[in-house]
């Protein structure tokens, strides 16, 4: 009884902090799809071109879930929004 209840308890760790891990990793991720959509608007507007993507809680969860493949649909809505 006590190895299934000593088992059960680093089972049960291991989940929680795994869990941290992923939260942690989303937030990472999402942080620097806002740094990369805060560059791209940059050398976007240099060149003269306003892409409507703005660093909004929105835009962040896509970074975080889908990451760049998130960020490259971002700007193809906005891209489909000036040129429709």
């Amino acid at each position: 009884m006590t190895i299934i209840i000593i088992s059960s308890c680093f089972f049960i760790g291991s989940l929680v902090l795994q869990q941290g891990k992923i939260v942690l990793e989303g937030i990472f991720r999402g942080v620097l799809g806002m740094v990369v959509i805060g560059l791209a608007n940059g050398i976007l507007g240099s060149f003269g071109i306003l892409v409507p993507v703005g660093i909004n809680f929105l835009n962040f969860a896509v970074a975080a879930f889908l990451g760049i493949p998130g960020i490259f649909a971002l700007y193809g809505i906005g891209f489909w929004q000036i040129f429709h």
